[in-house]
């Protein structure tokens, strides 16, 4: 698939302006954002809190503009994306979509912490004295921490791979850059977002999503199935988006001249 990359910052060029397009029309679209690779870039709290603090209100005022059809989804419970995003409780998923919030607020909860505890015990029994890898644990989902050290990568999928056999039908294995993560086989957000589309505010419209992860990928594919477009942010070799602008910090530039430009046609 041929890939086109904006840089949104410099002189004008088709391609900035064909990503300012997917703007235009907000009642006929569906805007969806990964918090982590799409709106958020760095691991850094201060930094995460700081670019939070403009979200919120840009996130906002794009919600209102699209008739609310606006969705966030992130690796993080929900919870602690309405604390960043606050005031806001948008649609979306959290823990990576095992938490779903549909349009009117409804709050699903699609698992319960209790379901991952024959893998605590596991690991528990496993891990105690291992120097190699760190346990960070969420509730619904649990991450073997390596660093991208070889040695401790390799550790992480054996352990992560052994977890998932004691239920294969309940568990899966998810690689991320910094970690193996333990979570439920069954959901995702690409079916979060599926989900989402069906739903009102959404239904009918076209999604366009930005995201950045490779978990982001399958979120892609869906939102091409509903006719829609996918932005890879940030440089990631093998993504399967339509578009790559440079950073988070282009995504939020664009809803902001996208805002600008929105006030001065009302005005």
């Amino acid at each position: 698939m041929r890939m086109n990359t904006v840089q949104t910052k410099s002189s004008e060029t088709p391609f900035k302006n064909a990503v300012r397009a997917l703007f235009s029309d907000p009642r006929e679209k569906a805007f969806i954002f990964a918090m982590e690779g799409g709106l958020i870039r760095s691991d850094d709290l201060d930094e995460t809190r700081f670019a939070a603090e403009e979200l919120a209100d840009l996130l906002g005022e794009l919600s209102s503009a699209s008739d609310g059809a606006v969705a966030v989804l992130s690796d993080r419970p929900l919870a602690e994306t309405d604390r960043l995003l606050a005031p806001l409780s948008l649609p979306g998923c959290g823990s990576s979509g095992l938490e779903l919030r549909i349009p009117g607020g409804a709050h699903l909860k699609l698992r319960i912490e209790a379901d991952l505890d024959p893998v605590r015990r596991f690991l528990d029994g496993t891990l105690r004295g291992d120097t190699l890898l760190g346990v960070d644990d969420d509730g619904l989902s649990i991450a073997l921490t390596h660093g991208g050290e070889p040695e401790a990568v390799e550790r992480a999928r054996v352990l992560a791979r052994e977890a998932v056999s004691l239920a294969p039908a309940a568990y899966r294995v998810r690689f991320e850059e910094a970690a193996t993560r333990i979570t439920f086989a069954g959901v995702s957000k690409a079916r979060a977002v599926r989900r989402l589309m069906s739903c009102d505010y959404f239904i009918e419209r076209i999604p366009v999503v930005f995201g950045g992860r490779v978990c982001d990928d399958d979120v892609y594919s869906v939102v091409r199935s509903f006719g829609g477009t996918a932005i890879q942010v940030g440089s990631r070799d093998g993504h399967c988006a339509d578009i790559q602008v440079p950073g988070s910090n282009d995504v939020r530039w664009l809803i902001r001249d996208f805002l600008a430009d929105l006030g001065d046609r009302v005005h």
